[in-house]
């Protein structure tokens, strides 16, 4: 059995790795994103012809962003991934395709082929060598077994083992002797928040920037950050934490807000029988308002409200709109709740820029920049947990961390698991499994 890391090696985005065993698979396809650039995964035709199958793990763009594409390379076979990844990829893709740019990664053909020959596995049900478990990272995601050649092989993709207001956390204790495993947090100096002081620190900020009659943009994926966001103003708002106040709701978060409640199945007891059996849901609130493009104006006049929009690292989307228009009146405020990469406005305003470029303009920044550390992703101290409770495991694979903390993971693994084989893997490095 041979793995090859295409794309997520030392660093974040492009994920895919390949497996060739007695049969073949992609694990992800996605884009790397930075800036205006993009980056793909290292996929070669002869490499494509010969898969067996194509396993997207969730919806982001990172993993799944350049699955499309492979239709080009010669891939005529199904992807595998859940009901509402499916759903939620469609979603994407579609928006990705829409966008503006002198060239795509696929066209809308690739496109239409990819959606055709997607086939939909439930979580904990074996097809073929796979089976999926619920990773804990959004709507849908999951962490993929392959179980091929004599080897049981764990690839976590984006892993939270933590319970959200939306999800429940990762399963831990499953059995593998390969685990792939993610290192977004993978320093010892990444420890997150525990949840309830995350959503009391995004509800003080918003709190201190309406009292003054401000107006705050909250810049948000479309996909779990955006729901997660409502779903805890909301409930601050019913308790009367937080004064009366309009919120807007644009971009593509509104319409994947609509995939949450036909997958609602998917989400937590709680949250699922709030959907399904009451007239309580939390996606169709009263405290929401979704504007039109053309309403958007309107928006602006309101002496303050909350804004929470797309895209999350302020890569294009309606919240460049409002960044525009507000970003001049220090009474506003911009929170950041997501990752921000390297190369997005996003990561520009977080490290402090008194000024950045939207549609070749250069707009002065006054609003106050500040941060939520809200986290799809497990910290280290959490993947440090999942990893040991992994069954049978003899190796290790750190990716899709920035290269220090690949490093620094793979370095302290190493140094716990004792006989287990740790090993951050460089961009296009193969492995053999014995």
């Amino acid at each position: 059995m041979e793995v090859s890391f295409l794309g997520a090696a030392k660093e974040v985005g492009r994920s895919a790795i390949m497996l060739n065993g007695r049969r073949n698979y992609l694990l992800d396809c996605g884009l790397k994103i930075s800036g205006v650039s993009e980056e793909y995964p290292l996929i070669e035709p002869q490499d494509v012809r010969r898969l067996d199958g194509v396993i997207i793990s969730h919806a982001h763009l990172d993993h799944s962003g350049y699955a499309p594409a492979l239709t080009a390379k010669g891939y005529r076979g199904k992807y595998w991934m859940t009901k509402p990844t499916r759903d939620l990829v469609q979603l994407l893709l579609s928006d990705y395709l829409s966008i503006e740019k002198a060239t795509h990664a696929y066209t809308t053909r690739d496109l239409n082929y990819f959606l055709k020959n997607i086939q939909v596995l439930e979580y904990e049900r074996r097809k073929e060598e796979v089976t999926f478990f619920d990773s804990g990272h959004i709507l849908g995601s999951a962490m993929t077994l392959v179980e091929d050649s004599g080897h049981k092989i764990l690839y976590t993709a984006d892993l939270n083992t933590r319970e959200t207001r939306l999800l429940d956390g990762a399963k831990k204790g499953l059995q593998a002797d390969t685990l792939i495993i993610e290192s977004t947090y993978g320093s010892t100096a990444d420890q997150h928040l525990s949840s309830k002081e995350i959503y009391a620190s995004l509800v003080k900020e918003v709190k201190e920037t309406l009292d003054k009659n401000g107006k705050v943009i909250i810049p948000s994926f479309a996909i779990g950050r955006g729901q997660e966001i409502l779903f805890t103003l909301e409930n601050y708002l019913k308790s009367k934490m937080l004064p009366p106040t309009p919120i807007y709701l644009d971009g593509m978060v509104k319409k994947a807000l609509r995939i949450y409640r036909h997958n609602a199945i998917y989400l937590k007891d709680e949250v699922k029988r709030r959907i399904l059996t009451s007239d309580d849901d939390p996606f169709k609130c009263e405290y929401y308002t979704a504007p039109e493009r053309k309403d958007r104006s309107d928006v602006l006049e309101q002496e303050k409200c909350v804004i929470v929009t797309t895209s999350g690292m302020l890569n294009g989307g309606p919240v460049l709109f409002y960044l525009k228009k507000l970003a001049g009146d220090p009474k506003n405020k911009l929170i950041l709740v997501g990752y921000q990469a390297q190369g997005t406005r996003g990561r520009q305003l977080l490290e402090g820029a008194n000024e950045i470029e939207i549609d070749g303009e250069k707009i002065e920044i006054k609003l106050t920049v500040t941060q939520a550390k809200f986290s799809a992703h497990s910290d280290h101290k959490e993947l440090v947990e999942f990893t040991k409770s992994i069954r049978g495991l003899k190796r290790v694979f750190v990716q899709h961390g920035e290269a220090s903390k690949c490093e620094e993971f793979a370095q302290e693994l190493g140094r716990k698991l004792k006989g287990v084989e740790v090993t951050a893997p460089a961009l296009g490095e193969t492995f053999q499994l014995r």
